[in-house]
């Protein structure tokens, strides 16, 4: 992570000056009125190096508990959450509009959920006040917060957020509160990690430390005025792109490469060094151009010069540039942006001349071991079972290409996720030519526990159900026995679902497996044995299916890891955990692995508290370089725009009730994890033409023969029944059934449609157009 500002190499902070984006003091940046200059009123500031040990600056406050200087710095003591310290520092005329910084080093911390904070607008009775509290264990998803002690001294905590890391012990850091009239903005280490229009109530006051169940030490203290204005609080917050129109589910997103166009959801910036050093976006500085798309489009950021992406790192912390992606072929490059900015997504870009079975598994682990989470693939490499593929292993895919509308249209058929596209136009009209609930991405489906509607869950039996049933993924449990062994198991106790009782971790391996594990489901499965994990993972070494393995147990990871490796399973292995640390910790030992973050929320009632909810959850996982597998009674359709268009592929379970599944699909969820795979088995796969260009002369006729794939596995098709259809208002040709008749000189597209019933709903998939040439 980066450390603050102070400490790094004079070269960057000459850079970052000489480029008009900080001063010599700190700021918030969005553009040159939100900086803080120099000349701004000083209201204090204190290093303590010449304040003698156990006392406190002059007129400084101690409120409660035990404060004093040490060794020059402030250590705030506090022996529990009942217990806290607290300092106020008196600022005289009571302005609130002020920047309030210091660097904190944690010391100590009873337990993680304990905190210290920055203190502002403190009431003259050392309550009411706002502050920003710091939780040692800054990865939870209230690991910080905009918190208020109201005027009944009680806590309100209307804002929280996570930091990419825990804070270390005996590192320092630099916080940092902005606060200007409602809007407050904190930051550590320069980035924003909580922006808030939710200050209103107390409009100046007095500033200080608290320390909760934590001794923490303070430095470097500055409280400057500040006479400008924070930028309406939409301008930094989480928006949704205007997209193109279209009827097909789960349709990819635009990614211009060339200007800004309505119908795009993103902005390929080719970011570059010019010869002062500074880098560049079309020979302008790069802060000009994320300035102009700002809350309008999504900026990709593509860097193929590996030099100063630090300075490039510190570019975006200072522009609030917080929701981007970093795009290159160099997987070292992707790799050191995650580093600066851990809530950064990545995209690797293919470069190479050809895409084999190999290629696209070696380019799969460069994936994950650069952090990154979409593949960048050139049109003419894709096909729709590599993009499967890919999918199948937690990786969005964008393809690159499209240049005219018959290109867009092939590159819709591969299944893509996303268009880079010179020519954003061609595929906004290719994308509007759809008929209503039009499917090109089959789902990825995942069997929840084998199928366990027509099997007993979690056993060979069902495992190799789910595989026979055409799944493209089997998810499994694993927990640790007595003696150590790895087997399958959702429950920690194994009386749901044999014949024994007791926790795993009670029982020896011997023991489970002289369980019954079937003959409670139906006495047709008697004799089934609760599986160890290497024997699931041996029984589909060599198979075309991932297996999706959830981490039941703390402490198993690394066995986990190592049985994966020695079953030769890494490339068809993806790990999810509803606990963060497994993520975490799995990601330690092997980063070619995908992994997944499992959990449960509320949909907030508005559609900004959607949005806000989806930035978050969406740095979350790309701190984790995880997807975001929640429930399905978590979705809304803004969560699941917001993903799509910033290249989340994400699973969600489980679907048990085909309502719900269906409308699911039809807003577009891709990953479904379901206990009924059979739902899905017999619905097509694609549609195959035999030929994309058909030439006609005026009057004669061509009849259409339409095939469609039905298994991922095998390379089968079959005759499937569909009808032919043009866009309103053509007159070239004319179409009955399956026959064109060619009516008058021209070209026009003309498209094959078949219709399905799947999960109670009406489905249509279409092929490629076939493109038709009229003559005389």
């Amino acid at each position: 992570m980066v450390a603050n500002f102070r400490g790094k190499s004079k070269r960057i902070t000459a850079f970052l000056v000489s480029a008009g984006i900080f001063g010599s003091m700190w700021m918030a940046p969005v553009n040159s009125s939100t900086k803080v200059h120099a000349a701004e009123q000083a209201l204090t500031q204190e290093n303590f190096d010449q304040i003698a040990n156990g006392t406190l600056p002059a007129g400084w406050k101690l409120v409660q508990g035990v404060a004093k200087v040490v060794d020059g710095k402030l250590v705030l003591s506090s022996p529990s959450s009942g217990a806290p310290a607290r300092v106020v520092i008196p600022l005289g005329n009571q302005t609130g509009n002020y920047v309030f910084e210091a660097d904190m080093t944690f010391q100590s911390a009873v337990e993680d959920t304990r905190w210290a904070s920055l203190m502002y607008r403190i009431q003259p009775n050392s309550y009411p006040y706002y502050q920003f509290a710091i939780r040692r264990g800054t990865t939870s998803l209230n690991g910080l917060e905009f918190a208020i002690r109201n005027e009944n001294n009680q806590w309100v905590v209307p804002e929280t957020n996570f930091y990419p890391e825990n804070m270390v012990f005996n590192k320092s850091y630099h916080i940092k509160v902005i606060a200007s009239g409602n809007r407050v903005q904190q930051f550590i280490d320069g980035q924003l990690v909580v922006d808030t229009d939710q200050a209103g109530t107390w409009a100046s006051g007095d500033v200080g430390f608290q320390a909760s169940g934590t001794t923490v030490q303070f430095d470097n203290v500055k409280v400057n005025a500040y006479s400008n204005a924070l930028p309406p609080l939409g301008k930094t917050n989480a928006f949704l792109p205007q997209e193109a129109r279209t009827n097909i589910v789960n349709p990819p997103t635009i990614i211009s490469d060339t200007v800004a166009q309505e119908g795009a959801s993103s902005v390929l910036l080719q970011a570059k060094r010019n010869e002062q050093g500074q880098w560049t976006v079309d020979g302008a500085p790069i802060e000009k151009a994320l300035e102009t798309i700002r809350g309008k489009f999504i900026p990709v950021i593509q860097v193929e010069e590996h030099a100063d992406i630090e300075v490039l790192a510190n570019i975006m912390k200072v522009t609030q540039t917080q929701d981007f992606q970093i795009l290159s072929s160099n997987p070292a490059i992707v790799k050191e942006m995650r580093g600066f900015i851990k809530t950064a997504r990545g995209a690797l870009l293919y470069n190479k001349a050809s895409f084999n079975k190999n290629e696209i598994a070696a380019f799969a682990r460069d994936i994950h071991k650069s952090d990154a989470m979409v593949a960048v693939i050139p049109q003419k490499n894709l096909s729709p079972d590599a993009v499967h593929y890919l999918h199948s292993r937690a990786i969005s895919v964008w393809g690159s290409g499209a240049e005219d509308v018959q290109a867009a249209h092939t590159i819709i058929h591969l299944g893509v996720d996303g268009i880079v596209t010179e020519n954003p136009l061609a595929s906004i009209e290719a994308l509007g030519q759809y008929p209503e609930n039009t499917l090109v991405q089959r789902p990825v489906v995942a069997a929840h526990r084998g199928v366990p509607s027509i099997a007993p869950e979690n056993t060979m039996a069902s495992y190799r159900k789910a595989y026979e049933l055409g799944a493209d993924m089997i998810e499994t449990d694993v927990q640790r026995t007595k003696d150590g062994k790895l087997v399958i198991m959702h429950d920690s106790k194994v009386d749901r679902t044999t014949n024994g009782t007791g926790y795993v971790k009670d029982l020896t391996l011997e023991q489970i497996r002289g369980l019954d594990a079937g003959i409670k489901f139906s006495p047709e499965f008697a004799g089934e044995k609760v599986p160890t994990f290497a024997e699931y993972l041996n029984e589909f070494n060599g198979k075309d299916v991932v297996l999706l393995v959830e981490l039941k147990a703390d402490g198993i990871e690394k066995q986990v890891m190592q049985e994966i490796e020695q079953a030769g399973m890494i490339d068809n292995v993806v790990i999810q955990s509803f606990n963060a640390n497994h993520i975490r910790n799995t990601r330690s030992l092997n980063q070619e692995v995908g992994t997944g973050y499992l959990y449960s929320s509320g949909s907030p009632s508005t559609t900004d508290s959607r949005l806000k909810k989806a930035l978050q959850m969406m740095q979350y996982g790309a701190s984790m370089n995880a997807t975001l597998n929640a429930d399905y009674g978590s979705l809304n359709p803004e969560f699941i725009q917001y993903m799509r268009q910033r290249g989340f592929l994400n699973m969600h379970w489980t679907f048990r009730n085909e309502n719900p599944f269906g409308e699911a699909l039809q807003a577009g969820v891709l990953g479904p994890i379901t206990d009924y795979t059979q739902w899905l088995t017999d619905a097509p796969i694609r549609l195959e033409i035999p030929n994309k260009k058909v030439n006609l002369n005026v009057g004669k006729s061509a009849m259409i023969q339409v095939k469609s794939k039905v298994n991922y596995r095998e390379s089968k098709t079959e005759n499937i029944q569909t009808t032919l259809f043009v866009n309103s208002g053509e007159t070239k040709v004319k179409i009955e059934g399956n026959t064109i008749q060619a009516i008058e000189p021209g070209t026009v597209n003309v498209f094959a449609m078949h219709t399905f019933q799947m999960l109670g709903k009406e489905w249509h998939l279409v092929a490629e157009p076939i493109e038709v040439t009229v003559t005389e």
